[in-house]
């Protein structure tokens, strides 16, 4: 991929917001998050459970349900309007342009069919082959992700193959029609640590191969630092904080990145050293908060928190920060106990 290709953005996305209308409220799962991403670029999207990381990928995919919607902002790819396809143009989408893994890869694989048909027929829905050339590509695909004797594998059905194969299935099932930009939804959380390292080399192994984009979505800051070039600290349905993988890690400005940061297990920590983790509780999507989302987690508060939403300050380089403890105006703010 030219140098060209690589500053070109392939994916835009515009004040995106998401809700679900439950019969008890409105919950805004996604408050307006914006973001590019170039091709050939890895991007990482942080933050707790229910932050809205995966609620953002589906409605990049098209695959949000009642009573999920999109009611407001822009999604534009490779310079289309993904909003305004229609239910058939959104299937060819799929696939062919942007593929998904999912967290749990038995609940995607169909148990009653072989891997091989499985495989197969992601093929020639998207392309018009013969099953002798789809099933050439399934093979070659198999091999790709490192399954051994991937011929004989084809006729194997999922419950034969181990959690970190069928992951390496789900893989292969998500680059078998050359997508440009693949999205991986926390792909390592069903698997054990050391399963884990290993999809997770495969993943950077094949992105080098391919030079295609991919959104990682994951709380492991560990995966984020092995895999990604840019990361959005998402919370509350908000991105909070974005920037260079270098900037987030070692020059954090923002209370919640620092959070997750202090609460990550470090290798060089003291015998006994307890780990920091973040006060408080999740918001309520329901009732989010007036202000800062994380304002009454923060240990930095101040009144102009509860009261405001901070703006998003640049700090250069694309590393951007939403929170009043770098705005000018606010630092003359005392905390809300003073």
């Amino acid at each position: 991929m030219t140098n060209e290709m690589k500053d070109k953005k392939l994916l835009e996305i515009k004040d995106l917001k998401v809700s679900f209308f439950t019969p008890v409220g409105e919950v805004k799962a996604v408050g307006g998050i914006s973001y590019d991403l170039n091709y050939g670029e890895v991007m990482g999207i942080v933050g707790e459970s229910g932050s809205g990381k995966s609620v953002e990928a589906y409605a990049i995919m098209g695959l949000l349900q009642s009573p999920g919607k999109v009611v407001g902002g822009s999604i534009t790819f490779d310079g289309e309007d993904v909003l305004a396809k229609t239910s058939k143009e959104m299937q060819d989408f799929r696939g062919n342009s942007v593929s998904m893994i999912f967290q749990n890869p038995m609940t995607c694989l169909n148990p009653v069919y072989t891997v091989g048909n499985q495989l197969i027929e992601a093929v020639q829905c998207h392309n018009k082959v013969t099953k002798a050339q789809a099933k050439a590509r399934a093979v070659e695909m198999l091999e790709l992700v490192g399954i051994n004797n991937p011929v004989r594998r084809m006729d194997q059905y999922p419950h034969e193959f181990s959690g970190g194969m069928r992951q390496r299935v789900m893989i292969a099932m998500g680059l078998i029609c050359d997508p440009k930009m693949l999205i991986a939804d926390e792909p390592t959380t069903a698997l054990d640590v050391t399963i884990q390292a290993q999809i997770i080399e495969l993943m950077k192994d094949i992105q080098k191969k391919t030079q295609m984009a991919i959104i990682f979505i994951t709380h492991n800051l560990g995966v984020v630092a092995e895999v990604c070039d840019r990361v959005s600290v998402m919370y509350a349905g908000k991105i909070v904080e974005q920037g260079d993988v270098k900037d987030i890690f070692y020059h954090p400005h923002h209370p919640y990145t620092l959070g997750l940061l202090r609460s990550m297990p470090r290798v060089d920590a003291k015998e006994y050293e307890r780990l920091i983790p973040i006060e408080g509780t999740p918001v309520d999507m329901l009732n989010p908060p007036v202000g800062c989302p994380f304002g009454p987690r923060c240990e930095h508060c101040m009144k102009i928190c509860l009261r405001m939403e901070p703006p998003r300050i640049d700090l250069g380089n694309g590393h951007t920060s939403a929170c009043w403890l770098l705005a000018d105006e606010a630092k003359k703010e005392g905390t809300p106990n003073e």
